[in-house]
C-alpha cells in the first residue's frame, strides 16, 4: 500500500512537471507571438507612417491625410511684374467663389439658391457642378473659363459669413488679368518642357518675353496652397476644415518693375486697333533716357490661350523689316559725315534714276532741289545717287556706330550671378547686307536700293525709335531699357539697371542737328503735312517699303519722329506690315493720334474730354 502511494504520488509529480513544462512552452509561445505583434504594431505607429511608400514621394501618414484633404492654390508664387507705377502686369488676386467636394446633404439649398442669382444661372446648373466636383472648383468667368468669376466686396463679405459648408470667398491669384491686352513684351508661361502633365506649380516656367528672360528671378518659392479636410464621408471635420500652406519667406516673390506705362500702352493700343492696325507695332522711348514708355504689337495675344503656333506671340516691335524711306534719314547723316555732299549742293530728280531700274516715287521726278528738301519731299534719285556715292564698308560701320546693324536692347546683370538678363526677348538684329554677305563684293545696284531702305536692308522698329533718340541727344548712342529695377517683395531694392544712354558720339552733334531741322520740314512742307493739326508740333519722316519682292503688292508703311519739337519728350516708330498697295498711308495717321495721346497724358487737370483737345492745340500753339 505504501509503495503504491509513493508510485502514485511519482506518477502525479511527472504529470505536473510535464504540465508545467507545457504550460511553461505555451506561454513562451504565446509571449513570442504578442511580441511580434506589439512590435509590428510599434513598427506601424512609429516608423512605417513616417517613411516613402513606394512608388511615391509621401510617406503613409501624409497619403492618410492626403486622401481626405482638397486643396486650391491661391498664387503660384510668381514674381510680379509692374509699370513704372507699379501697376501689375501680371499677378493680380481676385475674390472669386471656390466650391470644395462635400457629401450632397452638407450642401445648403440656400447657398445654392444665391450662388445661381449671383452667376446668372440655374440651380440645377450650381447643384450638379457642386455634386460632380471631385477638386476645389472656382467658379468660371462667363466671358473666359480660364477665369474666376470676381465677386463684389459685398457678395465675397456675405458669402464667408454665411456659414455654408464647402464654399468660401478666396483671393484667386490670376497671372495675366489683363488678357488679351496684355503686352506681348511681357510672355507668358507654359509647362516645363520634359514634365509630366499635372507634375505642379514648379513645372512651369517663362515661355517667351519677360517671363523667360528673367526667369531665374520671377520664379517661384513655392505656391500658396489653402486646404480642406473632411472625414471619409466628405462631411467637413469642423475646427480642421480650413488650413493655408505657403512659404515662410517675407522677401520673395521679387517684384519685376519696368519702365512701360500700362495706362498710355492701353489707350496706344486702342488707337492702333481704331486705325485698323491687324500687323505691326509702336514704340514710345523717353527722349532723354531711351526707357520704353510703351510697346504695343498687333496682332494681339492672350498669354491665359496660349497658342504658339500662331504668329500672335511675335512681338513686332523687335522683328527686323525692310524700312523704305525712313532709311533715307540714315543715308542722310552717313553722307554728311562721310562728307561725299553738304548742305548745298543741289540734286536734280526727273523721275527716273537713270539704271538699275530704279525710279522716283514721283512720276514726274521733283526738279532741282537740296538735301533737305529731297529728305522732306522723300525723292528717290538723291538718297539712290548718296548711297551709291560711299563705299559699302562705310554704310556697314556707320550702320554698326548708330545701331541700326545688329541689336540695340539693353542687356543687363543684377550683380548677383544672373547674367545676360535680356530686355527684349527675341529681338531680332538689324541689318544693312544680307547675312554673311561680302560688303567688298557689294555692286552700286545694291547700294542704290538700299539708299531707299530696300534690297537686304532690315530694320527693327525698336532701332528706328532708339535712331531718333541718338539724333536727339546730338549724335550720342545709347540702349533701350525696358526693366529698371528689381525689388523684394517687401518694396526694399534687389537690383538696379540704369538708363542706357551713353558717351559714345557716334555722329557729329552738328549732322544730328541738321536731321532733326530736315525733319521738322518733313510737317511743315513733306511727306507728313498731315500732322501739321497735331496738339503738338511734330517733326519725322515717312517710309513705304516692299514687304517682299518688287511686285508683291505688299507694303510696310512706316512714320518715326518725335515731339514736341520745342523740347522733345519722346522718339516714336509707328509700323503697318503688309498693306494693300494703294491705300493711304496709315502709319501717319496713328504717329499723330500716338502723339496726341501723349500730349494728353503730359497736361495735368485735363477738362472733360469735349473740351481736351481744343485746349491741347491752344496750348500747343502758344509755344510755337
Amino acid at each position: 500500500m505504501g509503495s503504491r502511494w509513493k508510485t502514485g504520488m511519482s506518477q502525479l509529480a511527472g504529470l505536473l512537471s510535464l504540465a508545467r513544462g507545457r504550460i511553461a512552452a505555451a506561454s513562451f509561445l504565446i509571449a513570442a507571438v504578442l511580441g511580434v505583434y506589439v512590435m509590428r504594431l510599434g513598427w506601424l505607429q512609429l516608423i512605417e507612417p513616417h517613411r516613402p511608400v513606394q512608388g511615391g514621394g509621401h510617406t503613409l501618414l501624409q497619403r492618410s491625410i492626403i486622401q481626405r484633404e482638397r486643396g486650391i492654390v491661391l498664387d503660384d508664387g510668381r514674381g510680379p511684374i509692374l509699370d513704372r507705377s507699379g501697376r501689375p502686369y501680371t499677378r493680380t488676386a481676385v475674390q472669386a467663389a471656390v466650391l470644395f467636394p462635400v457629401h450632397r446633404d452638407s450642401i445648403s439649398s440656400e447657398a445654392v439658391r444665391t450662388l445661381a442669382l449671383w452667376f446668372h444661372t440655374t440651380e440645377r446648373d450650381v447643384r450638379a457642378r457642386w455634386e460632380g466636383a471631385a477638386e476645389p472648383l472656382v467658379w468660371p468667368s462667363s466671358r473666359d473659363g480660364k477665369l474666376p468669376y470676381p465677386l463684389t466686396p459685398e457678395q465675397s463679405r456675405r458669402l464667408n459669413a454665411s456659414g455654408w459648408d464647402g464654399v468660401r470667398s478666396l483671393p484667386i491669384t490670376v497671372r495675366y488679368p489683363l488678357g488679351k491686352d496684355t503686352p506681348q513684351w511681357i510672355g507668358f508661361v507654359a509647362q516645363s518642357a520634359g514634365d509630366q502633365a499635372g507634375a505642379g506649380i514648379s513645372g512651369m516656367s517663362g515661355r517667351s518675353g519677360l517671363e523667360r528672360a528673367f526667369e531665374p528671378l520671377l520664379r517661384s518659392l513655392g505656391p500658396t496652397i489653402l486646404v480642406h479636410y473632411t472625414d471619409a464621408d466628405r462631411r467637413p471635420l469642423y475646427g480642421l476644415d480650413i488650413r493655408l500652406r505657403r512659404p515662410d519667406n517675407p522677401y520673395y516673390p521679387l517684384q519685376l518693375v519696368t519702365t512701360a506705362d500700362r495706362e498710355i500702352e492701353a489707350a496706344i493700343g486702342r488707337a492702333a486697333d481704331e486705325a485698323g492696325m491687324k500687323k505691326g507695332s509702336v514704340v514710345v522711348l523717353d527722349a532723354a533716357t531711351r526707357d520704353v514708355v510703351a510697346m504695343v504689337s498687333r496682332p494681339a495675344a492672350d498669354p491665359n490661350h496660349v497658342t504658339p503656333e500662331e504668329e500672335n506671340w511675335n512681338n513686332r516691335a523687335v522683328k527686323a523689316l525692310p524700312p523704305g524711306s525712313v532709311y533715307k534719314l540714315f543715308i542722310a547723316a552717313a553722307a554728311l559725315e562721310a562728307q561725299v555732299t553738304d548742305p548745298q549742293e543741289r540734286f536734280h530728280c526727273s523721275g527716273g534714276y537713270g539704271k538699275y531700274g530704279l525710279s522716283c516715287w514721283v512720276k514726274d521726278g521733283h526738279g532741282t532741289l537740296t538735301l533737305r528738301e529731297a529728305l522732306a519731299k522723300s525723292c528717290n534719285v538723291v538718297f539712290a545717287e548718296l548711297a551709291e556715292r560711299m563705299s559699302a564698308a562705310d554704310l556697314e560701320t556707320y550702320a554698326k556706330r548708330s545701331g541700326l546693324a545688329g541689336t540695340v536692347g539693353m542687356s543687363s546683370s543684377d550683380g548677383r550671378g544672373h547674367n545676360g538678363l535680356k530686355h527684349f526677348d527675341g529681338e531680332e538684329a538689324s541689318r544693312i547686307f544680307a547675312e554673311g554677305e561680302d560688303n567688298g563684293k557689294i555692286d552700286g545696284g545694291e547700294r542704290a536700293q538700299l539708299g531707299i531702305g530696300q534690297r537686304n536692308v532690315r530694320l527693327t522698329p525698336l532701332a528706328a525709335a532708339n535712331y531718333v533718340v541718338t539724333l536727339l541727344q546730338d549724335g550720342a548712342a545709347g540702349e533701350p531699357r525696358l526693366v529698371q529695377e528689381l525689388r523684394y517683395a517687401n518694396g526694399l531694392p534687389f537690383a538696379r539697371f540704369d538708363a542706357g544712354a551713353d558717351s559714345e558720339q557716334v555722329m557729329k552733334p552738328q549732322t544730328a542737328r541738321q536731321l532733326r531741322r530736315w525733319m521738322e520740314d518733313t510737317v511743315a512742307y513733306g511727306t507728313g503735312m498731315s500732322l501739321r493739326q497735331a496738339a503738338w508740333r511734330l517733326a519725322g519722316k515717312s517710309g513705304t517699303a516692299q514687304a517682299d519682292a518688287y511686285g508683291s503688292g505688299r507694303l510696310h508703311t512706316w512714320f518715326v519722329g518725335y515731339g514736341p519739337v520745342e523740347k522733345p519728350k519722346y522718339a516714336v516708330s509707328v509700323i503697318f506690315e503688309d498693306e494693300p498697295a494703294g491705300t493711304s498711308h496709315r502709319a501717319t495717321a496713328l504717329f499723330g493720334k500716338v502723339m496726341d495721346l501723349l500730349a494728353e497724358h503730359e497736361i495735368s487737370g485735363l477738362p472733360p474730354r469735349s473740351t481736351r483737345y481744343g485746349l491741347l492745340r491752344l496750348a500747343a500753339h502758344s509755344t510755337r
